[in-house]
């Protein structure tokens, strides 16, 4: 993967910082270094990249010559590229905060803590049974809000663990296949 210049993150506010400087003819060092927030070395390094001359023993950029390349960049593939791996890395840390926020996300059960949770002892909100033994069998819970269906679902994988067998017997179609 290329490196793309440290500046490349503020392109769009160098461009239009460059293109209010309308009173300056031409950029110095000094003008580069403010703009591009840069060390004084970089500035140097930049007025000779975007092809400044010397003028009164110092180098000088046209500011509108500057302008003109800094547009052409944005336009080009290179910034395109920058602009596209940025997007990715949002998005990466975006799925990844997301993912985190999931894993980070506790719920208590509604079940006593000294007791071992049981099928018969879950609320009646929470219902699963077969209305036609040869058909599918159907799974409901009844809720108040988004906390109240986690705890439920957590009591019922909860008691469902534990006595699994029991769970399993239970929503086993008659043949003794499970659907």
């Amino acid at each position: 993967m290329a490196r793309h210049p440290d500046w490349f993150e503020r392109l769009e506010t160098i461009i239009e910082v460059v293109r209010q400087s309308d009173r300056l003819e031409s950029l110095g060092r000094k003008e580069i270094k403010a703009i591009f927030c840069c060390s004084e070395r970089d500035s140097i390094r930049l007025l000779h990249k975007f092809g400044a001359a010397e003028q009164n023993d110092a180098l000088a950029l046209p500011r509108t010559a500057l302008l003109t390349q800094l547009e052409e960049i944005r336009g080009g593939s290179p910034y395109a590229a920058f602009l596209r791996q940025r997007h990715g890395v949002a998005s990466q840390l975006t799925a990844a905060r997301m993912e985190t926020a999931a894993r980070q996300f506790r719920v208590r059960t509604g079940l006593p803590e000294d007791r071992r949770a049981r099928l018969e002892d879950l609320p009646g909100t929470i219902t699963w049974r077969r209305s036609n033994p040869a058909g599918p069998g159907r799974f409901e819970i009844l809720y108040q809000d988004g906390a109240d269906l986690m705890r439920q679902l957590a009591d019922f994988l909860g008691a469902a663990g534990v006595n699994r067998d029991e769970f399993m017997a239970a929503t086993e179609a008659p043949d003794g296949t499970a659907r």
